[in-house]
């Protein structure tokens, strides 16, 4: 997880980035043209998504959850001895004003890796798809240009003098809800608990832009800099069908042996419908 605040202090993540290939997004058009459109990131409130009103795929009653009964906990905040009892159904969440913006990432596997053809291929599932299926018209979102993207985030939340982080969520939650240190952590740091999910939810490969807010409101609108260097393609998602996605003319780091560039024409084997690009 990579944060930064008002006086700016940023986590060195650079190993992870060597994998990161492509970020997807499925939502609404409407959601989506907020970005790709508009330069534009629809944030919501991460609290909202305990809702059961949110789709099977969004819902999730351990978003933000720090500790899980039964317990009894001892510990200090602003200074003070406090005590938490929960029974056997107990949950204790992190009010932490924490808006997101979810993201599937799609990184490099050797794996899947045609040397001979110089292509890496990925699958998005079905499974992961199906969940976050609650109409007609979803739409599939690919940001292709990465580290462009991360830029224009970091630049607009220090812009607006927020607090941000952002990094892959780690599906070790269920875990986490009986440690001690993870309770500690969680409690003093505004972020922790907006990167951990119970293992039901590891088809997500869920990446997060994360920024904190104190206006109460249901959802967050961060404005980038829109100067059309942002790199989309978009498509219809069709019911029932895997998504798998070409990338070709890959080169690589020779100290790293992981790409760093490659062709912005992708490929896709579904769906039928035409493909947009911007």
């Amino acid at each position: 997880m990579t944060k930064g605040r008002k006086q700016a202090f940023h986590y060195n993540v650079e190993e992870y980035m060597r994998k990161l290939l492509l970020l997807v997004r499925i939502s609404k058009p409407a959601y989506n043209k907020t970005l790709y459109q508009d330069y534009k990131i629809y944030m919501n409130r991460q609290k909202n998504f305990r809702d059961p009103k949110y789709n099977h795929g969004q819902h999730d009653k351990y978003e933000g959850a720090i500790l899980r009964g039964p317990c009894d906990v001892k510990y200090f905040e602003d200074g003070k001895e406090k005590q938490v009892h929960l029974n056997n159904d107990g949950i204790m969440y992190k009010e932490n004003n924490a808006y997101v913006f979810c993201m599937y990432e799609i990184e490099f596997n050797q794996k899947t890796y045609d040397k001979e053809n110089n292509k890496f291929y990925h699958d998005i599932s079905w499974d992961y798809i199906k969940p976050l299926w609650d109409e007609d018209g979803l739409e599939m979102m690919i940001i292709k240009n990465t580290s462009v993207f991360f830029k224009k985030f970091s630049e607009a939340a220090d812009k607006e003098r927020k607090n941000w982080a952002k990094g892959l969520v780690k599906y070790d939650l269920q875990d986490k809800l009986q440690d001690k240190a993870y309770f500690e952590k969680a409690l003093k740091d505004d972020f922790e608990s907006v990167y951990h999910k119970i293992d039901d939810y590891k088809e997500q490969k869920e990446y997060r832009l994360t920024i904190n807010d104190d206006s109460g409101k249901d959802f967050f609108i961060l404005p980038l800099e829109n100067d059309n260097s942002l790199m989309f393609d978009f498509f219809t998602l069709e019911y029932g069908k895997n998504i798998i996605v070409e990338i070709s003319n890959l080169e690589f780091d020779p100290q790293t042996n992981m790409p760093n560039r490659f062709s912005a024409e992708l490929r896709y084997a579904e769906p039928v419908n035409p493909i947009e690009t911007l």
